[in-house]
């Protein structure tokens, strides 16, 4: 079965404790505006830090969370059927319910008869048509409907036809993220960069990602543990963005939650070098637990044994 043509994820307790009940109560002070989804808070989009972490342990693969159509708290129209704009199959559509609501989801049937509930099945989602009437009832029919608790939760693809009851909910619109990313990590004067340059050189379609020269093209040369991390989102973004298939990040990666975050195909750690010339780094780094390949130099060997570990797994 293709990845893309799984629908429906059902999950629960997507905030901890009671902050889901919280978030109501915070967003039932504040004005809600006319949308054609329903009521939605206008410029206010409340992204939880980690969410993307979250969702690829769901999911099972990496996304993107599109910042500027997440975060949204919605008043859904009354069961009014339709589909979300797409660019692609893999993209997901996720809402956590902030108080009870039913989800709908429907197709299309063919009406010559009159009679939907005994007509058949002519489209079940917008992948097959959209051009409908979606206010005649008479032309759809529900094949699934979900009851959503407090903090119940669903993923779901934006081109399945579907409604919703009125309850409050998060919305969150979640994109592929599947560039083939591989981190080269290691400390300061060891052979992560003649490594990152050979990897590269193996690729029809690579290129690196050099943290410190993208430090240097940014003014930023913040080593504290808040600069890391901020140079870390940057680097990620990066990523996501090469024009190549596959990018190689060059980077030292002194943290675990580095590592987290930049979630790479592959992790490389070239292991050389045991200690840097730069107290603070070495006062933070932390060697990695979870590696898929440790090399101590930039000979053939090496890398020709790191190349076989990364064709082992899917390259996009």
């Amino acid at each position: 079965m293709s990845r893309s043509m799984v629908k429906l994820i059902h999950a629960d307790n997507f905030f901890p404790g009671d902050e889901a009940n919280s978030l109501r109560k915070m967003a039932e002070n504040f004005q809600f505006v006319e949308t054609w989804h329903g009521k939605e808070m206008l410029n206010f989009n409340l992204i939880f830090p980690d969410s993307e972490q979250i969702f690829h342990k769901v999911l099972g693969e990496r996304v993107t969370v599109d910042t500027k159509r997440s975060g949204v708290i919605r008043k859904p129209s009354h069961n009014l059927i339709h589909f979300e704009e797409f660019d692609s199959t893999e993209e997901w559509c996720f809402m956590v319910a902030l108080e009870p609501t039913t989800v709908n989801f429907w197709y299309h049937v063919d009406d010559t008869n009159k009679m939907g509930e005994f007509a058949k099945p002519n489209a079940k989602s917008a992948l097959e048509e959209t051009n409908f009437n979606y206010r005649n009832l008479f032309e759809w029919k529900i094949h699934t409907n979900i009851l959503l608790e407090t903090n119940q939760c669903l993923f779901f693809r934006p081109w399945v036809f579907h409604s919703l009851e009125e309850g409050m909910i998060q919305y969150y619109r979640l994109l592929s993220d599947n560039k083939f990313r591989i981190l080269v990590m290691g400390l300061p004067e060891s052979s992560k960069n003649k490594v990152s340059e050979k990897l590269n050189d193996l690729f029809q379609s690579s290129s690196i990602l050099n943290s410190m020269k993208e430090r240097i093209n940014n003014k930023d040369i913040d080593f504290s543990v808040d600069g890391q991390m901020r140079h870390c989102y940057r680097m990620l973004n990066l990523a996501r963005n090469s024009e190549t298939g596959v990018t190689i990040i060059n980077m030292v990666c002194p943290l675990p939650k580095m590592r987290q975050i930049l979630n790479p195909d592959i992790i490389v750690w070239v292991s050389d070098k045991k200690e840097s010339k730069y107290p603070e780094l070495n006062e933070i780094y932390v060697p990695p637990v979870y590696y898929d390949i440790e090399c101590t130099d930039d000979n053939d060997e090496s890398i020709q044994k790191i190349v076989k570990r990364i064709f082992s797994k899917r390259i996009t």
